[in-house]
């Protein structure tokens, strides 16, 4: 009796050229990935840019973004960029979890925006990206606002290091391994996640922001699993003093109401603003 083999019935994505070589390879769906996650980290590429980044001919990228440009995932400007559209965002965005912590968490945020007179946002890890899913105004004339559905490599930003201290650490060195950073700044960064997770928030300068204070913290469940990291993006002013710990302290006791919406919070210091 011949073996039973499911190759043959073995359905083919869309936008395939028929390259697959078994029932478990799916090259079509490789590049396409490969694409989203390239541009997840670029303002907009070309194709030929695309094709030299990824190592691979215009001609066999060339379906593979008509496709997702068609499917809603990329946009194209008159100059021929492709960038990825919103769509991944509402996609994640729409996930039940996700909902529900921002639904817990945003009631508390508009309160510590009021509090502050500065916005305020919130930031979930999704794989090995950072992802901004909600944001609360505050009222002052001048302010920094943090586009929802921005993205970023989480050893870039200061709420990203905050979400890598607080990730269990098998994480943190599957990271590390996809980071392409050098040994000796993967230590140097592991030092400073330990000193994070010692303060419980962080606050430095915005690494792409001349003049703003990023202060961030983590949102945690009740086992201590990471949820989100709630930042603030505070632009110092000249007739302020440079001290912020008033607005260290309401960013992380704002954080820490967050958390007692999803039990009891570690150290049963919870208070309204």
């Amino acid at each position: 009796m011949k073996p039973s083999t499911n190759k043959s019935s073995a359905a083919k994505h869309p936008g395939s050229n028929g390259d697959e070589g078994t029932a478990y390879n799916a090259p079509a769906v490789d590049k396409a990935l490969d694409v989203l996650e390239l541009l997840g980290g670029s303002r907009g590429m070309s194709l030929t840019g695309i094709a030299d980044s990824l190592g691979r001919s215009k001609q066999e990228l060339f379906r593979v973004l008509v496709c997702l440009q068609e499917r809603g995932y990329l946009v194209r400007d008159e100059g021929q960029v492709y960038r990825l559209s919103t769509k991944l965002f509402e996609i994640g965005s729409q996930h039940a979890s996700t909902q529900m912590l921002i639904a817990h968490a945003m009631p508390h945020m508009e309160r510590l925006a009021r509090h502050l007179r500065e916005s305020c946002h919130l930031n979930i890890v999704v794989q090995d990206r950072m992802l901004v899913v909600a944001r609360a105004e505050g009222d002052a004339d001048v302010m920094l606002a943090v586009r929802v559905g921005a993205t970023f490599a989480l050893h870039r930003r200061v709420s990203g290091m905050v979400g890598l201290a607080f990730l269990p650490e098998h994480r943190r060195q599957e990271y590390w391994k996809q980071s392409g950073e050098s040994a000796g700044r993967i230590k140097a960064c592991e030092t400073h996640l330990t000193e994070i997770r010692v303060r419980e928030y962080a606050v430095e300068d915005s690494p792409i922001v001349v003049g703003v204070k990023d202060c961030a913290t983590p949102v945690l469940g009740s086992g201590g699993s990471l949820l989100g990291v709630l930042c603030v993006s505070h632009l110092c002013r000249r007739d302020e003093s440079i001290d912020l710990t008033g607005l260290v302290d309401a960013v992380v006791q704002c954080a820490r109401n967050i958390s007692a919406e999803f039990g009891p919070a570690s150290n049963g210091k919870t208070k309204a603003f």
